[in-house]
């Protein structure tokens, strides 16, 4: 029985199909190396002469209601008399270390980027620890290394991946969000190995860094670059003051009363840390009862919303003014009200101050990062955890760059 069409599904270049022979649960592909091709040696390109014949297999893609598809095919070892070596041609398309074809293998690394690698079994089959293996391969070919010229600003925050504060560093691109880099750990050495491999040139057009208050990223990024400038992240200000200010002073107040106010504090605090536009009305009312109630919380509840204006300003010039004017009624508030906590927020966000400011120029916060980091969580979790770190990158790379595996 002549089957049309048959051979267009293994057009492998200089090889000709032989025969198709189907069982229930396997295909078998023979081919054999077409006669009117001479031997090229894959270094130099000239013609090599035949040394000997081996036969070779290889996996391919599912056919029909054959879960396992084997091509068996000639391999021919050749030697090359102008660069005096010996080379073994097999099939384009075929990888002879993998035992497989790229398209199999390019599938399989499909199917990692939606499912983890101990459940490609159950579709194809291959282990676990082979589809791992693919998948890697595939994505260090179709990825390649981040281009490291002209970027102008980047991100960059540690993650927690790893049990027993196991953290990550991540770096991005901060005007297209491209993983650039990730190493273990949240010191200095982390973010410097990332400096490490750029050029002179390459730091040189980096303008700004955007990252939370912590020191380690700062101190790492001034000496690396010390003619871009620090961006602070607003998000991660205001998380500071809820934490630094508002949870204090709440929590001092439910220690320190009894009977009503402390009924009306208890349960307040996710009210006190929202944003108005986030209340329900209920919870609305019962955060004007505190506010109403207790002096202390209403005043630093007052400023938390004083502070999210700073970001609201569409120039610097004012922004600073505003800023200037928080700085002084944090400070007043904290002499007047008996709470240091307000008043040493105040001096570090001083401290803090072109940081800080530096968003009026770049507009630019953490918001990619973190919601890069969530996807972080979900692909970790997915896989049940990884061991190695370069597969990670790689992984994390392609979320990055939203990038799925050509045929």
């Amino acid at each position: 029985m002549y089957v049309y069409g048959i051979k267009k599904l293994f057009d492998f270049k200089r090889y000709v199909l032989n025969y198709v022979r189907c069982s229930e649960n396997m295909t078998v592909v023979n081919m054999r190396k077409d006669r009117r091709y001479n031997l090229v040696c894959p270094n130099c390109g000239a013609k090599m002469s035949e040394n000997r014949t081996s036969r070779q297999t290889a996996r391919d893609l599912p056919f029909g209601q054959a879960g396992d598809v084997m091509i068996v095919y000639e391999a021919k070892q050749g030697k090359c008399r102008k660069c005096n070596s010996f080379a073994t041609v097999h099939p384009e398309g075929i990888d002879p270390y993998a035992k497989a074809t790229w398209r199999l293998m390019v599938f399989c690394s499909l199917l990692c980027r939606f499912m983890p690698p101990d459940r490609i079994e159950e579709v194809l089959p291959v282990s676990s620890s082979t589809a791992h293996r693919w998948d890697k391969k595939v994505l260090e070919k179709e990825l390649g290394q981040p281009n490291f010229d002209g970027i102008r600003i980047i991100m960059v925050d540690e993650k927690a991946i790893w049990k027993h504060h196991g953290y990550v560093t991540v770096v991005l691109n901060g005007e297209t969000g491209e993983l650039l880099h990730m190493a273990k750990g949240k010191k200095k050495k982390a973010f410097q190995t990332f400096f490490d491999k750029l050029t002179a040139e390459q730091k040189s057009s980096i303008e700004a860094v955007a990252m939370d208050r912590g020191g380690t990223y700062r101190a790492v990024a001034k000496k690396a670059i010390p003619g871009a400038e620090i961006v602070y992240d607003k998000f991660h200000i205001i998380k500071n003051y809820l934490a630094e200010v508002i949870d204090v002073v709440r929590r001092r107040a439910y220690r320190g009363e009894v009977g009503q106010i402390r009924d009306l504090i208890k349960g307040q605090r996710y009210n006190l840390f929202k944003n108005p536009e986030n209340l329900t009305e209920d919870d609305k009312t019962s955060l004007k009862e505190l506010l109403d109630a207790y002096e202390e919380i209403s005043c630093v509840h007052a400023l938390k919303e004083e502070l999210r204006a700073l970001w609201r300003y569409r120039y610097g010039a004012w922004a600073e003014k505003h800023f200037k004017r928080w700085i002084k009624w944090a400070r007043e508030a904290s002499e007047e009200k008996g709470v240091p906590v307000i008043g040493r927020f105040a001096d570090s966000l001083e401290n803090s101050k072109d940081e800080i400011l530096n968003y009026f120029k770049y507009r630019i916060t953490l918001g990619r990062m973190e919601g890069f980091n969530n996807l972080i969580s979900r692909v970790v979790h997915r896989a049940c955890g990884y061991r190695d770190m370069d597969y990670l990158f790689l992984k994390m790379r392609q979320q990055s760059l939203g990038v799925c595996p050509q045929r």
